[in-house]
């Protein structure tokens, strides 16, 4: 009972959802003035979330690493270096930096070096704006108290401090709105799939990459194994995501690959699907039909020794649809589980399910951000 008591006794306790937000509007009421460093996506979310609270007269600026941008504008605004941040900062004090990038941690670390203050620098708008869009109906409390034995059960399983730390992390982040539950819980992003911790490759590796996206994590392995494995299985519904890894393959001279382009799901069928470079997913809102099979079917005659999974959703269905395979032959996962937050139990629970064996580990790649998070599940005799 000491894990269990120990998950309750760390997870936060209390719904801060609306107190955290309304402390954060009243925050950016006196700010003036407001950089959004993040002339893109992030950035645009992040103004949109000023808007809606009606707290977007003191954005001034827009501030990016991107030389390219500077001198243009974005939603009206000027977009400027960081030298002229600086310059800012010097003759307002009461600036606020917004930092809107999935490069927090390296833009925070800029700011610090050139002689900005830690109180001049903000590190949750962004981490807010996105929880505020996705848990506005039901807070990130209420999604975890509603399956909160499911949460203390995954937590239970974890095999070791690292994990527990991390899982923990995470819930608090989201319930808190505050990514500083996040810091330092990070590995090294080039072990993503592959940490060094937990995961040992061998010269007869049969691997599946669902979401292979253009190669990025094929020319990992092939380094990492030193081009001595068995067999590749790679696996991207994208179409032009997968000319550019059927590209890759041959101008790298990649050896034993099999590809395919498919989305990966519970069973034969076609889906609808939205392509979006690294974020293309299935969707009942879909531009484009793909095909779609199962693992059991497409490694029906493989002795598939790993799986990893980032299919922006759709790992719960690709899950399902390999429980033959994870049955019988009890490949190492390596299983995204930061597409939701319901993730964070369902996919750790249903893996149990199908294959009780498996110890199951937590790792986070993406510093003070909430996404890239893998769930390992690693057979005993690995």
């Amino acid at each position: 009972m000491k894990t269990i008591s120990e998950f309750r006794e760390k997870l936060l306790g209390k719904d801060l959802y609306h107190e955290f937000t309304a402390r954060y509007v009243e925050r950016m009421k006196k700010a003036d003035p407001i950089v959004i460093w993040g002339g893109s996506t992030a950035g645009q979310m992040f103004y949109d979330f000023l808007v809606e609270f009606g707290v977007y007269q003191n954005v001034k600026y827009f501030a990016d690493n991107d030389k390219n941008k500077w001198g243009t504008r974005f939603n009206g605004l000027p977009v400027v270096s960081a030298e002229e941040v600086v310059r800012l900062v010097k003759d307002h004090s009461d600036t606020c930096i917004v930092i809107a990038s999935m490069y927090l941690p390296e833009i925070r670390k800029q700011l610090l070096n050139l002689g900005i203050g830690e109180k001049n620098i903000d590190v949750n708008g962004v981490h807010l704006a996105r929880n505020h869009r996705v848990f506005r109906k039901k807070s990130a409390y209420e999604v975890i108290c509603s399956r909160f034995e499911d949460y203390e059960k995954v937590y239970t399983w974890l095999s070791d401090e690292h994990s527990k730390a991390v899982y923990l992390g995470y819930l608090n982040s989201m319930i808190s709105l505050d990514i500083r539950f996040m810091e330092g819980i990070a590995s090294p992003a080039d072990e993503q799939y592959f940490d060094r911790e937990l995961i040992r490759l061998g010269e007869h590796e049969v691997f599946c990459d669902c979401g292979s996206f253009n190669g990025d994590t094929l020319e990992t392995f092939a380094a990492l194994t030193s081009g001595k494995y068995r067999k590749y299985i790679a696996i991207e519904a994208d179409k032009d995501n997968y000319a550019e890894l059927m590209q890759n393959i041959v101008v790298k001279g990649y050896k034993n690959i099999r590809t395919h382009n498919l989305a990966c799901w519970n069973e034969t069928t076609v889906l609808k699907f939205h392509p979006a470079l690294t974020g293309g997913r299935v969707t009942d809102q879909g531009e484009v039909s793909v095909k779609a099979d199962t693992l059991d079917n497409i490694l029906k005659d493989e002795d598939v020794t790993f799986i990893k999974m980032d299919i922006e959703g759709s790992e719960e269905m690709a899950l399902k649809g390999a429980s033959e395979v994870i049955r019988r032959k009890k490949p190492t996962l390596a299983v995204c589980i930061y597409h939701s937050l319901e993730d964070f139990c369902r996919l750790p629970l249903l893996i149990k399910e199908l294959n009780p064996d498996y110890r199951l580990y937590v790792r986070h790649y993406k510093d003070m951000n909430d996404t890239e998070t893998v769930c390992y599940a690693i057979p005993e005799d690995r």
